[in-house]
């Protein structure tokens, strides 16, 4: 019984801390390798990885870590005028 238990113990810290913390340093290194090149095979694979590795994060880490960041909409053109019949 007593290993049972270990052995879940193990299983969730791997899911709660180490893997979000190595899909967080992959994600890392590959904004770092993209800012070198944007077409670099080893920022594609980097990236990659750390996509594989954050599914298996459980947890509030994993939440925090895994945050997109924020979009910016911008307009190319002007934007659409407001309607004017709000009812």
């Amino acid at each position: 019984m007593r290993t049972t238990t270990k052995r879940r113990a193990t299983q969730l810290a791997l899911a709660t801390v180490a893997a979000p913390i190595a899909g967080w340093a992959l994600e890392q290194a590959a904004r770092r390798a993209e800012a070198g090149d944007q077409t670099s095979p080893t920022s594609r694979r980097l990236r990659q990885g750390a996509d594989f590795v954050q599914r298996f994060g459980r947890g509030p880490l994993a939440d925090r870590l895994r945050q997109q960041p924020v979009t910016i909409v911008t307009w190319r053109e002007q934007p659409p005028p407001p309607d004017q019949h709000h009812g």
